[in-house]
């Protein structure tokens, strides 16, 4: 990925690519302990959704078609994505993501659904 590319000028499909391979590439940071690298990612990917929901009808939706992916941080992190724009079915992969107690991604999903039950995260 080039790093100099404006997103706003990329389409759908290529931020959903870029989406992800970050998260995998966050998974792998994540499996190798290497905190700094997983947390450089965070920035990016984030970068990505903000742009998504910026376009016309809010294009986070497409991400939901990340979900059941193989890689288990590429779900959450799409599941924690689409929350705003498709609460029930995002509920839905990251309460399977808690249930299938993969970690550490099921702890992530687990406390996101405490907080959500609990009023603390409200996706916007």
């Amino acid at each position: 990925m080039r790093r100099g590319t404006k997103l706003s000028c990329l389409p759908d499909r290529e931020l959903l690519a870029r989406f992800e391979k970050l998260c995998v590439e966050q998974y792998d940071a994540l499996d190798r302990q290497e905190y700094a690298a997983f947390n450089r990612r965070y920035d990016r990917i984030q970068a990505i959704e903000d742009e998504l929901k910026s376009r016309p009808g809010d294009q986070r939706r497409i991400l939901m078609t990340l979900f059941g992916h193989p890689n288990m941080q590429v779900r959450l992190t799409a599941a924690h994505a689409t929350l705003a724009v498709d609460y029930l079915a995002a509920r839905r992969e990251i309460q399977e993501i808690a249930d299938s107690k993969w970690g550490p991604q099921c702890g992530d999903a687990g406390m996101t659904l405490i907080n959500l039950d609990n009023g603390i995260y409200r996706p916007t």
